[in-house]
């Protein structure tokens, strides 16, 4: 599969290069930010609500922030808005007021919607049918990575610097040094977007496709438009719910990992940060299989069969009182999860032509927020108030639903593109890593 990589145009390989930077960062904040708060004194509710601030802030100042994107455009938007992102979430650990950890969060929400709107079809403008699924299975590969490194060094780094510093170990200001030096590299991430920014030729051609070569301007306010909206595919709306329902079931579980990890079973920041960082290492492995998996099973058995081993997988971790089977569980939930996540945006991409894309994407993006918006504050109270149990339950529930909502709707689309006239449906192989399932063809050619 790293054979391919030279066939990659520079965007693709500039945005890998973002993509190692920002899951570097990410890590660190994701293993130590829970901890952080809590040292600080925050109550499990308060930390739910800091980690919805972010989702809730893009929603309030998504309509701003679109005018904003429309009127610097798309290239400006992809640099301007990860620094906005990044820039105020450093206000988040720079300051030990509550409110204003909150409120700076919140206000990452307006830079996020500007970068998301900007990078939402990226890698898909960045790519052929051919390659998708190669382009992203390195992506996650590569995400994974930079997560096992940086999720094995938070782990470690807080208690390095107590002792450099002086400091009490597990104390706020120890872990409030880490997250600043964190969030420091992913401003470093401005580099290569700038660089995509810039790149307006179609120099670098990717298997004979110059449109993929170059960041091609997207329009979003004309999607405000109701009757624009309401024309677009069914498929649009329908394949966003189960892969929202996915993420929700994450987020009221492990956003709270961390501490569940010391709650549960003790867990030393250390062991939280290695456990961590051998969830992320597990996924970057698996995530080269994806293409494999759709090889074997045909792409939308693959992703329905990993979402219901997930559930399992969740169901089995919420019963352990052991951690080595605990873990084990978690492992396994990991691994499937992210074949599915990787072989569902490259089937949801290769069942859309060219033009919708980009609405495709926002919808998969704007749908992938809603857990992250309103499962933590949810997982916080039901945590404080009756405990884990039930939102264990919750959550296999809602993931086991997912997959065969989506079963459903992949069974219905291809049905129908099957049944199109030959003359609007050219047949093209999902990718070339997996040559083998059933091509998905096109409603229209691109």
């Amino acid at each position: 599969m790293f054979g391919r990589f030279a066939h990659f145009g520079r965007i693709a390989r500039l945005y890998l290069v973002w993509v190692a930077l920002f899951a570097f960062s990410l890590a660190v904040s994701a293993t130590l930010m829970n901890l952080y708060l809590e040292a600080l004194g925050l109550s499990r509710s308060a930390i739910g609500v800091f980690h919805g601030a972010s989702q809730f802030g893009g929603l309030l100042l998504a309509l701003p922030a679109i005018f904003f994107f429309e009127r610097i455009g798309r290239r400006v938007a992809l640099v301007l808005g990860a620094l906005l992102a990044s820039g105020v979430r450093m206000i988040t650990v720079l300051s030990p007021v509550p409110e204003v950890i909150i409120a700076a969060e919140a206000l990452t929400g307006f830079g996020t919607v500007i970068f998301g709107l900007a990078s939402v079809s990226l890698l898909a403008d960045a790519s052929t049918n051919d390659n998708r699924a190669s382009i992203f299975a390195i992506s996650d590969f590569i995400r994974t990575g930079a997560i096992f490194i940086g999720s094995v060094l938070a782990g470690l780094l807080p208690g390095w610097v107590a002792a450099a510093l002086g400091l009490q170990p597990e104390s706020a200001a120890s872990y409030q040094a880490v997250l600043i030096a964190a969030f420091a590299v992913r401003l470093l991430g401005i580099v290569p977007l700038g660089l995509i920014a810039w790149q307006r030729s179609a120099s670098a051609e990717i298997d004979n496709k110059p449109e993929s070569s170059a960041l091609p301007d997207v329009r979003a306010l004309r999607y405000l438009n109701p009757r624009v909206l309401l024309a677009q595919p069914p498929r649009v709306f329908a394949f966003a719910v189960p892969f929202g329902l996915m993420l929700l079931a994450e987020a009221l579980i492990f956003t709270f990992f961390n501490l569940l990890l010391r709650d549960q079973f003790g867990a030393s920041d250390a062991v939280i940060g290695t456990v961590i960082g051998l969830n992320a290492l597990i996924g970057s492995g698996i995530a080269l299989l994806a293409p494999a998996a759709a090889r074997r099973f045909g792409q939308r058995a693959a992703i329905v069969w990993g979402t219901l081993i997930s559930a399992g997988s969740i169901a089995l971790f919420g019963l352990s009182t052991n951690l080595a089977i605990g873990l084990m569980a978690v492992f396994v939930q990991v691994a499937s999860s992210q074949i599915a996540r990787v072989l569902y945006r490259a089937y949801v991409i290769n069942v859309s032509s060219r033009p919708d894309y980009f609405i495709t994407s926002t919808m998969i993006a704007l749908a992938s927020n809603v857990g992250p918006a309103i499962g933590p504050p949810i997982a916080g109270i039901v945590q404080e108030q009756f405990g884990y149990g039930p939102l264990f339950v919750i959550g296999v529930a809602i993931t086991a639903a997912a997959a065969l909502m989506f079963g459903w709707f992949g069974r219905i689309v291809e049905r129908q593109q099957a049944q199109a006239p030959p003359a609007l449906t050219p047949v093209s192989a999902v990718t070339a890593a997996s040559a083998g399932s059933p091509p998905v063809p096109q409603t229209r050619p691109e």
